[in-house]
């Protein structure tokens, strides 16, 4: 008997032993940053990446609260995926130290991140960030309530506290009731960096343990408000708020949200260095597959793609020459916006991606021989009134050039200078806001 105990021993000795080894020999591929995206979206997205080129016995093993790995065997060759969740910041300074092959963002690089990564290269071109997600917030309220918009400023002053009567929103009067959901996780971190500029929030009336659970007593009560992640389900009782940066009022929809116009969306990234290895460059390029793009959406999340058809239609209101220059088209759910000071491409990385989805939606069998109008816009210039409208004009020649040198066949191309701003006239970030092109289907 003893000796069959000292066997037993021994062989679960050799086995952890031999455990031990194979996680010492296993090649690592570190992926560090937002907890947001490493808790569930990234492992899931692993598993994906994994299977699609061959990967077995694939598992997730939570090492601890801020580390997950996922760990994998191809050829009788290990592999550890080591998901770091420590934050935005901390996958930043990661990468830099070198400590991690990617890092997951739930907001873009800082300059001063930007600055002492210099020899990452160029984080924001398209070979060093891939948007993976969408995500934001939208401010939800009873559909008995007459307010239809509000101001980026409105909202600031609600969460503040500031605002107390519904009088002060354009609404019938009553108080203002906020309707919070938990005091902690992402949407709280999106609009302290966001909205609040890092304040607390201090005008909640009730908190609820859900966002969905917010969203709901806000769809129930005229007198209430919540902000809640895109991703909240809005009840039928309920509907969104369209929401002003200083420029024109956009609602969150479909199409909106996809080219990045509304005002509170968050893109998910994932950056690495110029020289990242095969392995790390595999998973990158896959985050942004149409593969890739299931499983975020699976999630719940917005996903990086385009639908089969286009569903918003040519508008009937607004500035006249807007509507002569989509009259008869759909818009496709889109918005190119360039870096000009890049110097690896003129296109921001998420535009650059979209055009390529762009180029193959438009060789879909049902949309051969279609054809697109491409509308330009920028940012207004008090000391030269003649700049928007060049600008926007060089901008729609841009896009028509480069889609015809993929043999798409660009109709329309026109600059409608300043009509249609989406920040208000400002620093460079309403310049990169502001300075887009529309994209529509004939």
């Amino acid at each position: 008997m003893l000796r069959s105990i000292v066997c037993l021993a021994l062989a679960a000795c050799l086995c952890f032993s031999s455990s031990l080894h194979a996680q010492e020999d296993a090649e690592r591929l570190r992926v560090h940053g937002s907890n947001t995206l490493g808790d569930r979206l990234m492992p899931a997205l692993v598993e994906s990446w994994l299977k699609s080129i061959g990967y077995s016995q694939i598992r997730r093993v939570d090492v601890s609260g801020s580390l997950t790995e996922m760990h994998a065997v191809r050829d009788e060759l290990p592999l550890i995926v080591e998901i770091g969740k420590r934050g935005s910041a901390a996958g930043m300074q990661a990468l830099i130290r070198g400590d991690s092959e990617l890092a997951m963002l739930a907001r873009t690089p800082t300059a001063g991140e930007q600055a002492a990564g210099w020899q990452l290269g160029e984080l924001t071109s398209p070979d060093q960030q891939f948007v993976l997600a969408l995500n934001g917030a939208q401010v939800v309220v009873a559909q008995s309530n007459p307010v239809k918009t509000l101001a980026l400023g409105q909202l600031r002053a609600v969460l503040a506290g500031e605002v107390r009567d519904w009088t002060q929103l354009g609404g019938r009067g009553g108080e203002v009731q906020l309707m919070c959901g938990p005091a902690t996780g992402g949407i709280n971190d999106y609009l302290a960096g966001r909205v609040t500029q890092g304040a607390a929030i201090k005008g909640c009336t009730r908190r609820f343990p859900t966002l969905a659970e917010a969203a709901r007593a806000a769809a129930n009560n005229p007198q209430a408000l919540a902000v809640v992640e895109l991703a909240t389900h809005v009840p039928p009782a309920g509907r969104a708020l369209a929401i002003a940066d200083g420029g024109i009022a956009v609602a969150p929809t479909p199409t909106n949200l996809r080219s990045e116009d509304y005002p509170l969306v968050q893109r998910y990234s994932v950056y690495g260095g110029q020289m990242m290895s095969a392995l790390g460059r595999s998973l990158a390029m896959y985050l942004i597959s149409p593969a890739a793009q299931r499983v975020v959406a699976s999630q719940g999340l917005m996903a990086m793609t385009l639908p089969k058809v286009a569903a918003e239609e040519a508008p009937n209101a607004g500035p006249p020459p807007y509507r002569e220059a989509v009259a008869g088209a759909t818009r496709l759910p889109l918005s190119v916006r360039f870096n000009l000071r890049s110097l690896s491409g003129m296109f921001e990385g998420g535009s650059a991606q979209d055009l390529d989805r762009l180029i193959a939606f438009m060789q879909l069998p049902q949309n051969r021989g279609r054809t697109l109008a491409v509308v330009g816009f920028a940012n207004a210039d008090p000391a030269n009134k003649l700049y928007p409208t060049i600008a926007s004009n060089d901008r729609a020649d841009i896009i028509a050039g480069y889609l015809g040198q993929h043999g798409i066949v660009v109709q329309r191309a026109r600059g409608l200078g300043a009509i249609r701003p989406l920040v208000g006239e400002g620093d460079a970030r309403a310049r990169e806001r502001n300075e887009r092109v529309e994209i529509w289907m004939l």
